[in-house]
């Protein structure tokens, strides 16, 4: 099956419910500045983390994950400078020793391999920036192996159609349990 990667939804309910209704992912990660009340559907089935547009002190600014053979790292990103650089982001990566991060707060998508770990931002499903669509992403693992795991990353528009400037497949070192 497969994970399902949202960020950045500020508000859109109704949108994210397409989404999620849509693609029937095993998982739903959300990173952060979903602005709306996350006790309810379709954000109280996800794992989220909180953005600096959100509000509930309780839902936590980090979470840790495992899915069949990744190690999950995600956050929103605002404490790390990703505007900027990956390099906070890629230190507490190590530390936590993941092998995908997900994150958000840019609106930017961004899938990149850095040293054996993958950093995916599914980008905005409403303010896109410096990128012509709004965005998520859809990860599916493909095939695993005793020290590795290869994954096929695949973004979409709001509407569910392929984004084929983003994405791909990539093999990654696989994280010990």
């Amino acid at each position: 099956m497969s994970i399902l990667i949202l960020s950045d939804s500020h508000g859109a309910t109704a949108e994210v419910k397409a989404v999620v209704d849509r693609h029937q992912a095993d998982h739903v990660f959300h990173c952060g500045d979903y602005c709306t009340d996350q006790k309810k559907a379709p954000f109280s089935a996800m794992r989220l983390v909180r953005g600096n547009c959100d509000v509930d002190s309780k839902v936590p600014l980090e979470l840790g994950s495992v899915w069949k053979n990744l190690r999950i790292y995600q956050t929103h990103g605002h404490l790390f400078g990703v505007k900027s650089s990956l390099l906070k982001l890629h230190y507490r990566a190590e530390e936590t020793g993941a092998n995908l991060v997900i994150f958000g707060h840019s609106h930017v998508p961004v899938c990149t391999v850095e040293r054996d770990i993958l950093f995916i931002n599914p980008g905005s499903m409403l303010q896109p920036r410096h990128f012509p669509v709004p965005t998520y992403a859809l990860v599916e693992e493909e095939e695993a192996g005793a020290d590795f795991v290869t994954v096929k990353v695949t973004y979409f528009d709001i509407k569910g159609n392929t984004v084929n400037e983003r994405g791909g497949t990539f093999r990654l070192r696989r994280q010990a349990p």
